[in-house]
């Protein structure tokens, strides 16, 4: 009984924590022949005063005083989000799945599914309230009786901590593995200029419109000149960024300023249909969700924009010298998908329909498959979308497990950057990149992890860069602090090759990532991960 109490407890804390959409009168627990039950006032006094009354606990026994200021943080967190957002996500098929998977362990007091009247209270607090807290929701739900499905919350708590404890193995293995390859590491000799560092030429920024026959209408991009003398003969190398879902250009524009100051033609263009103002329409309530078909679309951006300045170097004298032969292509997130899409891998049809069919009828895991499985209802039938312009690939915090997945990824012929974040609850590390970098087939490859890294870690303005209001955890330290070492690993593996200067490798080791700072993060690097099939999960 004390172990199903302490079940119990930790059980309550999660799904708190995971979904903050419960109740009304009192939390019921169906177990065989345990029905234990937490009341909602005493849940509210906690979470207000401090206090605990006898029939909570059942909780707050096998709850930490650490735990306990957690817990009481979080249920009067206040999150500012207005009605007609909190409608339209929803209400949109991605929020229509995720409240339903909840629904499945979150249930009605007659054992339905309970996603409708977590909506339901969801909206009634965002009517209501100057945003959101998961006591006011508890106190909008309208049935007396939330009950839970615990034989299906045991199995999903008893996956969480599987996979992390996967991933806390996997992670120490990429830590000791870096560390060993940099007591053979090649130090740098700077005879070149330390990559992290800006560069020695100015540029110009100009935002071109382009048009790709496949969307209604036009799309803009930006275009970094470096200014490089009249009497240097080098063609000029170039990079394309891509930005991630609910973004836009100006997400990594950090990155592509570094790079043009070392000479990089840059070209970061707008996905219309997957940007920041298409997702604020959206969650306004006058435009639909993004489709499906962006799966197919955001890589044939790439080749469009491309197309368009082959096109505009004949009229315009500063991009004659542009190498649009060979191009470096960066992305994140979507963008990361974007960029493995571009750089040779196809979608994957066969693993994603195996994958979702199989998907857990309860809340996933892995977040990132409820945008992936959204690809049953693309309805182009086009999955190879390489651009064979597209000679190096860099993807950050990418979603790659199943919309790629392995006989995709072993399509990419060309050198492979990817870089994962520890704590990445969108796209986990595990199953979204780690894995994905083992099946690569590629001769030049390497995978970089952060140690406390996030999916935001790496964006220029992370707060800018989300629709809706996350935890803090979420967000993870200082985005500013990761800045010097990813502008040093990225421009490096452009040099090598892009620009083909070996040199350049002297940068890509751990030898030369142990000289910055360990805190906030940690970056480590290697160029193999030997894994058998199936074994990271």
């Amino acid at each position: 009984m004390r172990k199903l109490t302490a079940l119990l407890g930790a059980a309550t804390g999660l799904l708190l924590a995971a979904s903050s959409v419960w109740s009304a009168e009192r939390i019921q627990f169906f177990y065989g022949p345990f029905e234990p039950t937490i009341y909602v006032d005493d849940l509210e006094r906690f979470a207000e005063t401090g206090e605990v009354v006898d029939r909570l606990e059942v909780l707050t026994d096998w709850l930490s005083a650490e735990q306990e200021i957690s817990l009481r943080r979080f249920l009067t967190a206040r999150y500012d989000i207005d009605l007609v957002s909190i409608s339209q996500f929803a209400y949109s098929p991605l929020g229509d799945e995720l409240l339903r998977s909840l629904g499945e362990i979150v249930q009605t007091d007659n054992f339905l599914n309970g996603g409708k009247a977590l909506r339901a209270a969801l909206i009634a607090v965002a009517a209501e309230e100057e945003g959101i807290t998961v006591i006011d929701i508890l106190q909008q739900y309208h049935l007396r009786t939330v009950q839970i499905d615990f034989s299906r919350l045991q199995s999903l708590l008893a996956e969480s901590e599987q996979t992390i404890q996967d991933r806390e193995s996997i992670i120490a293995q990429i830590i000791e593995q870096s560390q060993m390859q940099a007591m053979g590491g090649i130090s740098p000799t700077y005879s070149e200029a330390d990559p992290q560092y800006a560069g020695i030429y100015s540029w110009q920024l100009q935002t071109i419109h382009f048009q790709k026959p496949n969307r209604a209408a036009e799309a803009l991009a930006d275009i970094y000149y470096p200014i490089v003398s009249e009497t240097d003969s080098k063609s000029i190398p170039v990079i394309v960024i891509s930005h991630g879902l609910a973004s836009n250009r100006t997400a990594l524009a950090y990155l592509a300023r570094h790079f043009a100051s070392h000479g990089y033609g840059v070209v970061v263009p707008e996905h219309i249909g997957t940007n920041t103002n298409t997702f604020n329409r959206f969650l306004n309530g006058v435009e639909s969700p993004p489709s499906p078909d962006e799966f197919v679309l955001r890589p044939q951006d790439i080749t469009a924009i491309l197309d368009a300045l082959v096109a505009k170097q004949e009229v315009d004298p500063s991009l004659a010298r542009w190498d649009l032969s060979s191009v470096g292509i960066l992305g994140h997130s979507l963008g990361g998908y974007t960029a493995l899409s571009a750089g040779g891998a196809p979608i994957n049809q066969d693993s994603l329909s195996e994958a979702c069919t199989a998907l857990s009828s309860w809340i996933p895991i892995n977040p990132s498959m409820l945008i992936q499985c959204e690809l049953s209802d693309l309805s182009s039938s086009m999955t190879e979308v390489a651009d064979p312009r597209i000679k190096a690939v860099i993807a950050l915090n990418p979603l790659s497990s199943h919309v790629l997945g392995q006989s995709s990824l072993q399509q990419i012929k060309i050198p492979v950057m990817i870089v994962a974040g520890e704590n990445d609850v969108f796209t986990p590390a595990v199953p979204e990149q780690i894995e994905p970098f083992s099946w690569l087939t590629t001769r030049n490859k390497k995978l970089v992890l952060i140690e406390q890294g996030t999916h935001f870690s790496l964006l220029g303005n992370a707060s800018s860069q989300r629709i809706l209001p996350l935890p803090s955890d979420a967000i993870g330290p200082d985005p500013h602090e990761a800045r010097p070492q990813i502008q040093a690993l990225s421009l490096a593996f452009f040099n090598q090759h892009i620009k083909g200067q070996p040199d350049a490798e002297a940068f890509l080791n751990q030898l030369y990532l142990n000289e910055f700072p360990t805190e906030p993060f940690r970056f480590s690097i290697i160029d193999h991960y030997p894994v058998r099939s199936g074994e990271l999960r």
